[in-house]
């Protein structure tokens, strides 16, 4: 039996939220929590932190007030929380949420009578990708950067959020149609007839292989997410 996707389902992707960087994930908080939106359920994409490793002490402490008002929603909503590059081994962090690690994503959603896989988006890229992408989760490298970070009192983790503040979120991709066909590829053997993930930055709807690809928009770019009602999925400006 898959879960379903609600009417009023909203979804947020690559926030890459940084205290006094990139904060526009807080206006839309203020926004569900004081109920001028109210969702069913809040699918969180990935990458909704620029830096948030379980492992990591430093990033826990940085952000525990973002995360504190995310456990607050979980316990009143249906959220999911879709592990990212930037944010990963949560299920610790986030006790009230239904946390999907890489793994186990894609995850086979319905909607109606559709099935719809739904990830992060960082699946099916290359074999230099997965060698970096596996090699920082492995639980001895984390163990040596925690020991590291705090030897030198967070000085990695200020150094590693230096380097994300730089980065331009919101440059277009060229060829991203070659990517999308390459993903359908993966994601048809699923039976699914549509793939919304993230990671990208995008915010693109193209049909490829009578298959519906979404690829989400970053919130911090342009202040939208996405919503399904009326049985279809919408952008909607949020912030």
């Amino acid at each position: 039996m898959f879960r379903k996707i609600k009417e009023e389902a909203i979804f947020i992707a690559d926030v890459h939220y940084q205290k006094g960087v990139r904060e526009k994930f807080l206006k839309l908080l203020d926004r569900i929590e004081s109920h001028e939106i109210i969702p069913t359920q809040i699918f969180f994409m990935g990458d909704i932190f620029d830096l948030l490793v379980g492992e990591i002490r430093s990033s826990i402490a940085e952000n525990i007030e973002v995360i504190e008002r995310l456990e607050e929603l979980s316990k009143k909503y249906e959220c999911y929380y879709f592990e990212g590059n930037h944010d990963f081994n949560l299920k610790e962090v986030f006790p009230y949420m239904e946390v999907f690690s890489r793994e186990e994503q894609p995850v086979i959603f319905m909607a109606k009578d559709e099935k719809v896989a739904l990830a992060h988006g960082d699946l099916w890229l290359n074999s230099e990708y997965e060698t970096y992408i596996n090699t920082i989760r492995e639980d001895r490298v984390l163990k040596v950067l925690e020991f590291f970070n705090k030897i030198t009192k967070g000085f990695l983790y200020k150094k590693i959020q230096e380097y994300n503040a730089s980065k331009n979120l919101c440059k277009n991709i060229e060829n991203f149609s070659e990517v999308i066909k390459n993903k359908i590829s993966h994601y048809k053997k699923n039976d699914v007839k549509i793939v919304l993930e993230g990671h990208f930055h995008q915010n693109v709807m193209e049909v490829v292989d009578e298959i519906l690809y979404i690829n989400l928009p970053s919130l911090e770019c342009n202040g939208e997410i996405f919503e399904y009602a009326e049985e279809r999925f919408y952008i909607r400006k949020v912030v």
